[in-house]
């Protein structure tokens, strides 16, 4: 369902269709005073959900109030951006049915962006009261728990659902597939007047299998998909059938800046496995290059992506804002050349010279005190680019007498390991577009104590310091969150992007800590001839920019 939420895409704030600015979308403008400290939003006067039922400020105070804050109710949270740096919460005031303020007690200039961020940071808040509370305890005596609450608070599956999108759901049948019809009440209108979405309904099929997906594709069976055959190993078949299918494929940006890559976890713990040596070795920046050398980068590029990647280490996406000028450009790229060449014999000198230099009788290394050194690579399943990846690796690796283990796990598994902190190294895909929204993949915050480098500090974070591990001061961690607490403080954006460039610093001299391979894939999008409106370029890797909704679905139309 995420591919449809993200078509849904339509927030307070908003990214522009071409990823270089943030414009108003359900607001109409929003304020900064007290030097940054608080954000005042102006939402439109005469929004509607889709039943009809005024939209006011009455809506948010029920999910902050009866929601967010409420103890008894943990399913939504206060969201990780409503903190101030101290970990308490910020101040809300409702100050007429349309104007609301955040106040923090530290400069936040992020606040609106982080607002545009994919479907889930305003799908969280967008709680319409009048429809909810009838489930609600509060509300509603007969409410015992907040059981039917959760099980109705899913607009995507609940017909009853109001919404401020321009569709709302009209039918859903599990593992099969939902049907959405324009939001007679919504709010925009194309330049000539014609109230939108210009299509009437939305028709969405459930296929979880890929080759399926291909299949039904070429045959020219789907209107429009954006991320249903992502494989840009497709495009020449996709391309070789548009004519029989009747449709074209549009050769947009995943953006990747690390796909695949390897996450090389910084917070392994200790307590659960036992093994503080295996956390030392983890943290040692001259162990994770010797891995980076060892990669034979082309190899991985002929084999999984026919030699059509780019070889780099992990970066964010270049596309992203914040390298667009020419002295950005130039530390993106010197990010993306770090570590990269093929060289065994420098990975070789590298771990000798970390005290790795004793061998066993089948030549692996062994810890200095002579016991077994294991490296395990978590391999998610199902993954095409991850299977084929993790073979060549555990080669490179064993070559250079690292003993190595691939360990394919399912999603339950994988999130399990992240959220104990306990996976070694993991396979995974880097994409991001602005840091100061989703920082995750570069400072040791962010919303999800699964996964990235630094899992159980986020764990930390989001727990007010009940589970997980604090920050060590001086450490490189608390660097780059000196770094970001500055960039969120900074009013100008010139001066942000700075701040990303003095992170991206650490990142080189005392990285890698996800250790990219390849990257700068094309993501094909395929649509029907008579289906117009979208257009030729697009970013998908990194769901943060909201794509494809950022490029306004709703003026998408069917020409006759």
């Amino acid at each position: 369902m995420g591919n449809l939420r993200m078509i849904m895409y339509d927030p307070p704030v908003r990214w522009n269709r071409d990823y270089t600015a943030y414009i108003p979308g359900l607001v109409k403008k929003w304020e900064f005073s007290d030097e940054g400290k608080t954000i005042t939003f102006y939402f439109r006067k005469g929004l509607k959900w889709s039943d009809g039922y005024p939209f006011t400020m009455e809506d948010l105070r029920f999910w902050w109030e009866d929601l967010a804050t409420n103890d008894e109710y943990r399913v939504i949270q206060p969201p990780w951006w409503s903190h101030n740096i101290d970990g308490t919460l910020m101040k809300v005031k409702f100050i007429d049915d349309y104007t609301i303020s955040f106040t923090f007690k530290e400069p936040h200039w992020n606040i609106p962006y982080i607002l545009a961020s994919g479907f889930w940071e305003w799908e969280s808040m967008m709680k319409p009261k009048h429809y909810l509370k009838q489930f609600h305890p509060k509300y509603n005596s007969e409410m015992k728990n907040y059981t039917t609450f959760q099980d109705k608070d899913k607009w995507w599956l609940n017909p009853e659902y109001p919404v401020l999108f321009a569709w709302h759901t009209v039918e859903y049948t599990p593992g099969e597939g939902a049907t959405y019809e324009r939001n007679p009440y919504y709010w925009k209108i194309d330049t000539a007047g014609n109230q939108l979405p210009y299509i009437d309904r939305i028709e969405v099929r459930y296929v979880t299998d890929p080759e399926v997906r291909l299949l039904q594709a070429i045959r020219g069976e789907y209107d429009a998909t954006f991320r249903g055959v992502k494989d840009p190993l497709k495009i020449p078949l996709l391309k070789e059938k548009e004519k029989s299918g009747n449709y074209r494929v549009i050769l947009w940006k995943e953006g990747a800046g690390a796909w695949p890559g390897v996450t090389v976890n910084q917070t392994y713990n200790v307590e659960k496995t036992k093994d503080p040596f295996m956390r030392n070795l983890l943290r040692n920046k001259y162990f994770r290059r010797a891995l980076s050398y060892a990669i034979d980068r082309k190899r991985v590029n002929d084999v999984v992506w026919n030699g059509m990647a780019r070889i780099q280490q992990f970066t964010i996406s270049e596309e992203s804002w914040h390298f667009a000028s020419p002295e950005g450009k130039k530390i993106w790229q010197e990010w993306a050349n770090s570590y990269v060449e093929y060289n065994p014999q420098k990975a070789n000198e590298l771990l000798d010279e970390i005290g790795l230099n004793k061998r066993d009788k089948d030549g692996f290394r062994t810890r200095p005190d002579g016991t077994k050194l294991e490296l395990i690579l978590d391999v998610r399943a199902g993954k095409r680019v991850f299977s084929e990846t993790a073979p060549i690796l555990k080669k490179n690796w064993e070559a250079i007498g690292l003993r190595t283990v691939i360990n394919t796990v399912n999603k339950a598994t994988q999130k399990l390991r992240g959220a104990q902190s306990i996976y070694q190294l993991r396979m995974d895909e880097a994409s991001e577009m602005d840091l100061w929204i989703y920082p995750d993949w570069v400072f040791p915050t962010g919303t999800d104590p699964c996964r990235r480098m630094w899992p159980y500090i986020v764990r930390y974070q989001i727990t007010n310091g009940r589970e997980g591990e604090p920050i060590k001061k001086g450490s490189v961690e608390d660097r780059l969150m000196e770094i970001y607490n500055k960039g969120i403080s900074e009013p100008d954006l010139e001066k942000r992007n700075h701040y990303i460039w003095d992170a991206v610093r650490i990142h080189i001299d005392e990285g890698p800590f996800c250790i990219g391979i390849t990257g700068g894939q094309p993501s094909p999008v395929v649509v029907k001839n008579n289906f117009r409106n979208v257009p030729d370029f697009g970013v998908l890797g990194p769901w943060a920019v909201g794509a494809p909704g950022n490029t306004n679905p709703e003026q998408y139309f069917f020409k006759r």
